[in-house]
């Protein structure tokens, strides 16, 4: 009578478990202790890794990381682009702002003038100044010019954000801060004809200036240093 074929397959988890621990009985304490310390980090080790999902390597990541900073870079090459024009922009502003306080006469009585309530007067002042024929034609140009100033500025400060380098942003928001508070008092002026709001608005438009020459002062792309990173 043969004897059965010996089945050829692996130990399973539960046999290896088993010989680990007849063999750690038979060892000295010390060595006994490093294969007990060995079985738990392997133990763990499976248990993590079969409780999630396996982690991107650096070679699958890079190429994410560079589209990322390269759609900031784009971001920020459009914010420069921007701040070029509104430095520009604000030059031509401010000759037109020295010829009207200097040479266009502006009537004391027109929609708007004296207001009480600061924005209703501001509001018929405006649209005099760009609507009605007795209206400097220069004012119209400067007024017209300054509304388009504020949206312009503040599309700026969402390029800067957006771009997340924190150089653009300060001097992007700021910029759209004091262009607005030129606005404000370009506004005022019309209401109440005060020699100081023409002043503020003067400060205010040197400050808007100064901070879009610091932004295109700064570095154009910082892509390189981050993909080395």
């Amino acid at each position: 009578m043969s004897e059965a074929p010996a089945r050829d397959c692996a130990p399973g988890p539960a046999t290896m478990e088993r010989a680990t621990h007849d063999h750690a009985s038979h060892q000295p304490k010390g060595a006994a202790m490093t294969n007990l310390t060995s079985v738990i980090r392997r133990r763990w080790a499976i248990a993590e890794a079969s409780s999630r999902e396996p982690a991107a390597t650096r070679d699958d990541a890079a190429p994410v990381l560079h589209a990322e900073v390269m759609r900031r870079d784009r971001r920020n090459r459009a914010a420069r682009g921007w701040a070029f024009g509104l430095l520009i922009a604000l030059l031509v502003q401010f000759g037109l702002g020295m010829y009207v306080n200097l040479f266009a006469h502006i009537p004391l009585n027109h929609p708007g003038h004296r207001a009480k309530n600061f924005f209703a007067g501001s509001y018929h002042s405006v649209a005099w100044a760009e609507t009605s024929p007795h209206s400097p034609l220069i004012l119209a140009f400067h007024a017209g010019l300054g509304l388009l100033l504020v949206p312009s500025s503040l599309w700026l400060a969402v390029l800067a954000i957006r771009g997340r380098r924190a150089g653009y942003v300060w001097a992007a928001v700021l910029g759209a801060l004091f262009i607005l508070g030129a606005g404000f008092n370009g506004a005022s002026f019309l209401n109440y004809n005060e020699d100081a709001n023409s002043y503020v608005m003067a400060l205010l438009f040197a400050a808007a200036v100064l901070c879009y020459v610091v932004l295109l002062a700064l570095p154009r792309s910082t892509g390189r240093q981050a993909l080395a990173a």
